[in-house]
């Protein structure tokens, strides 16, 4: 069931993909009736027909609204879906295969199944797999566009940082995550009066609609403008110092069951809905800290692999043995030149710091002991591990806690504005209406 679950959603998400038409590698297609226009593309009644036909099949039929309301949802969906993989052709972002193929390999481990199982379970659910991976690449393709083209717009300052890591620090109580639904009815650039009391009175009145009782599933599905509509406009877990600052002031105190909205942004008007929250305990952070020292021996022309390693396999001789000590030999034959002249020390520091191949020899030791020969991405070194300690960086973790949940709160935001501005620079035409968006 997890994994029907987790299938179902990667189907309905924004980012799947079911136009596989629209990658940029996919094959010509039959041609055959269109339901829109989206600058020289276009969305064919068959993608709009098969992502019909999934909706309704995965989804409780008292959450969807009447097939004409769920048919707009779905063009609006591919719609935004083939804006973002037009961007990304023009900016040339690609996802090879084997980022495909390591991103279903760790779905299949997080169901701990193996690539055959999964491969067993979409047979049984009537998803190929070659349709699977090409929606996995079109997601992790528009998720890179996005960040691509948002990140540059996001500025966090180091007061903010600090601002927030204090106050998850002093008020521990604060740090909640929320469960929400969201509708988003968005209201177009410049827009004009009459547009914005449309809008406000839509929102009104969904409002009192989901005040007195009725499914929010169904009207999130019905009306919402947003990525989460087609999920009955659930967000799922998260914390609300994350979520725009606009919902947080509105969420602290809301307790499980509200409806809250209209809540007016640059891209619309935002009704939510508390589908469950839980505070989560403080926490105090502990690090293993290593420190150690080392001895380079880098290859070029002259010194290949077995050469480097075989000196370094002598001086190792020399050092076991009592000849001379490790700061003596590192001082002399080292070619680290930031380490050499204080004995190959390396101070203080996190394991991950290291490369690979350095930090997984250097995890291995025992305190006082010298690794053999090893080599990294820099060269073939030998390494003492000096001594370790635990180190408390809570305030560190906080920090770094506080710069992702302000990325994220923004992030989100930008999101939204970025895909209304792609809307609002594009020539769409719906078949069927009389007016182009």
């Amino acid at each position: 069931m997890k994994l029907l679950k987790l299938i179902i959603a990667l189907i309905l998400s924004i980012n799947l993909g079911f136009i596989t038409s629209l990658s940029v590698n996919a094959a010509p297609k039959v041609v055959e009736k269109v339901a829109a226009v989206v600058n020289n593309n276009v969305i064919l009644e068959s993608d709009v027909n098969d992502m019909l036909k999934t909706v309704k099949a995965s989804t409780d039929p008292k959450n969807l609204p009447n097939d004409k309301l769920l048919r707009q949802q779905i063009i609006d969906r591919l719609v935004t879906e083939n804006l973002i993989l037009q961007k990304a052709a023009k900016a040339k972002i690609t996802i090879s295969d084997d980022e495909v193929t390591d991103a279903i390999e760790k779905i299949a481990a997080e169901n701990d199944m193996s690539i055959d199982e999964l491969r067993g379970k979409l047979v049984t659910m009537g998803v190929s797999y070659s349709v699977y991976r090409d929606r996995i690449q079109n997601d992790m393709l528009i998720e890179q566009t996005q960040m691509n083209e948002v990140k540059h717009r996001i500025n966090i300052s180091n007061k903010e940082i600090e601002d927030l890591a204090k106050n998850i620090a002093q008020q521990p109580t604060n740090n909640i995550d929320v469960k929400i639904s969201h509708i988003l009815i968005s209201v177009p650039e410049n827009a004009s009066k009459q547009q914005i009391d449309t809008a406000t009175n839509k929102a009104r009145d969904i409002v009192n609609r989901a005040q007195k009782g009725e499914n929010f599933a169904k009207l999130a599905t019905s009306y919402s403008n947003d990525e989460f509509a087609l999920k009955g406009g659930s967000m799922g877990w998260n914390k609300l110092n994350e979520l725009p600052t606009i919902f947080e002031e509105r969420l602290i105190r809301a307790p499980k069951g509200s409806i809250i909205g209209p809540i007016r942004s640059g891209v619309g008007f935002h009704i939510l809905k508390v589908d469950d929250s839980r505070t989560e305990a403080p926490k105090t952070i502990t690090v293993q800290e290593v420190n150690a020292r080392h001895i380079l021996i880098k290859t070029n022309v002259l010194v290949n692999d077995q050469t480097a390693k075989q000196k370094l396999t002598d001086i190792r001789k020399t050092i076991t043995s009592g000849t001379t000590t490790f700061e003596s030999a590192a001082k002399t034959y080292s070619e680290d030149p930031g380490s050499a002249s204080n004995g190959g020390n390396l101070g203080w520091n996190l394991p991950e710091r290291y490369d690979t191949g350095f930090k997984n020899a250097l995890t291995k030791l025992k305190k006082g002991e010298i690794s053999q020969p090893i080599k990294s991405a820099y060269g073939w070194h030998l390494i003492q591990l000096i001594d370790t300690r635990k180190v408390d960086r809570t305030a560190l973790a906080k920090k770094e806690q506080a710069y992702r949940l302000i990325f994220n709160r923004k992030f989100t935001e930008e999101v939204q504005v970025w895909i209304q501005e792609l809307k609002g620079d594009a020539y769409i035409k719906i078949i069927g209406e009389e007016k182009n968006d």
